[in-house]
């Protein structure tokens, strides 16, 4: 019979949570996807620590642990794993696996004997690391297999993997995976968090839609097909197979000058102007090298890289860069909307920032999209829909003729995917090149001419649009 690790039962807390109602489950590797990510926050601080609630009750370990007439917030086992690591850096990795957590008393440490239960328990798991090595010279997989070993060991009966695909490779992601069923062999549950199905279909057995703060359905395992998630994605399936919108890549704007030229530490390739490519990193993680290098402006002997023909400066206004977290690192929330959407034109317009005029009438173009916010003085307070619209907007008026993404769906939730898809349409239409950086695909070969699959540093494998069906990876949709 299967033990019960956590229960929540028709919780409300108003605007996040409407009736949340799940079920977790002793060996169970389950997934939650979010069509939209209202209450998810919350919903993990919730189960953490126990934070109040207006209705409803939440059991962990069969336990009632909180309910509308609770007050005291005790937190409970659970551990959420994400990119931001719980691991101390600066110590070792016995340290951190031992040491470094609540009912560690010891005052003398016997480092001997710490070594020896770290090999004794890291072993079994397939992580082969010194006992003595510091955590910050591990790869982001082994640091994750590193805190399942730790939560474990902590006696964690509920762990949380919160869109780990977007900073480890698919290869490092079944490697994570195989390292939790092993663990789901040892009275631990595990709930998988990220942003579309396909991702999770192969490994987890039961799957939660979550949208407007509640469970709208569970699929069982016979039920994880393409064909019933539709039902519940109507919204993307009608925008991606749109035919005004096929037509747009069907019919390439590609011509036959140069875009985009890269020769980086013997990575090569090509990009023709106009055209949409997408560099899939299996596992060496050389476009976080790459990004850095155009982010940076520094110059390295053994990198060449040439935008329409010519080679590549620092701060050209003709190359755009979007980051991971692109509204927190390109936006300054003190500044206006207006100052911060017209942060590049200063390039493309001359004595801009001198000409009220100007701005206005930049004001009057964006109207439309922004309304009465267009003329806030500030960012803070804005939701994460308009501040990403501002960074687009902005890239948009800055025209440039490359763009370099890194990973623009990450974290994004099924409605947050499908607004920023749009603005890649609006960038096909106007014949900007166009490079995704990424380490899983998700939704992005929707707006793509190629794949590119780099393995030991170089391109391994290469898809046409027409050839994308047949790509053997997990990804999101595939346009036919």
């Amino acid at each position: 019979m299967k033990r019960e690790v956590l229960r929540l039962e028709q919780v409300f807390v108003p605007p996040w949570l409407s009736g949340l109602s799940m079920d977790i489950y002793e060996g169970e590797l389950d997934a939650l996807i979010a069509i939209d990510y209202l209450g998810m926050d919350y919903m993990l601080d919730l189960i953490q620590r126990n934070l109040p609630v207006h209705y409803g009750r939440v059991f962990y370990g069969g336990i009632r642990v909180n309910d509308q007439e609770m007050t005291a917030c005790r937190p409970n086992k659970i551990a959420v794993l994400k990119k931001k690591s719980s691991l101390i850096d600066t110590l070792t990795v016995a340290e951190n696996l031992f040491v470094i957590r609540s009912g560690y008393r010891k005052s003398v440490i016997n480092y001997r004997m710490l070594c020896q239960q770290t090999k004794s328990i890291l072993g079994p798991l397939g992580l082969a690391v010194e006992p003595g090595a510091l955590v910050n010279s591990l790869t982001p997989c082994e640091k994750l297999i590193l805190e399942l070993a730790k939560a474990w060991v902590s006696g964690v009966r509920l762990v949380v993997l919160r869109e780990i695909s977007n900073f480890v490779t698919t290869d490092e992601l079944m490697r994570i995976i195989s390292t939790v069923r092993l663990l789901s062999g040892r009275k631990m549950g595990f709930l998988y968090i990220c942003n579309h199905h396909q991702e999770v279909f192969r490994f987890c057995d039961r799957c939660f839609l979550m949208g407007q703060g509640r469970i709208i359905k569970c699929l069982e395992k016979e039920q994880m097909t393409d064909t019933i998630i539709q039902h519940y994605c109507d919204v993307f399936e009608n925008w991606a197979h749109n035919k005004e919108r096929r037509k747009l890549y069907e019919n390439s704007t590609a011509d036959s000058k140069e875009g985009f030229f890269c020769n980086v530490e013997g990575l090569s390739f090509s990009m023709k102007k106009g055209e949409s490519v997408i560099l899939l990193d299996s596992d060496s993680r050389i476009i976080n090298y790459l990004f850095d290098l155009l982010q940076s402006g520094k110059k390295f002997p053994l990198s060449m890289i040439r935008i329409d023909g010519k080679l590549w400066n620092t701060g050209s206004p003709s190359c755009a860069l979007i980051p991971l977290r692109p509204v927190s690192a390109m936006l300054f929330p003190q500044l206006s909307v207006l100052d911060n959407l017209c942060f590049m034109l200063d390039h493309k317009v001359s004595g801009f920032w001198f000409s009220s005029k100007k701005k206005d009438a930049i004001a009057q173009d964006l109207y439309p999209v922004f309304g009465d916010v267009i003329y806030a003085r500030s960012l803070y307070g804005l939701d994460e829909k308009l501040l990403y619209d501002i960074v687009y907007q902005r890239i948009l008026l800055q025209h440039p003729s490359f763009i370099c993404a890194m990973q623009p769906l990450a974290s994004a939730d099924q409605l947050m995917r499908l607004h920023l898809l749009s603005y890649f349409d609006r960038f096909r239409q106007k014949g900007i090149t166009v490079c995704i950086l990424g380490f899983s695909l998700s939704d992005s070969l929707e707006v793509a001419d190629r794949l590119l699959v780099i393995k030991d540093r170089k391109i391994d494998r290469e898809y046409q649009r027409s050839d994308f069906l047949s790509y053997p990876g997990i990804a999101g949709s595939r346009p036919e």
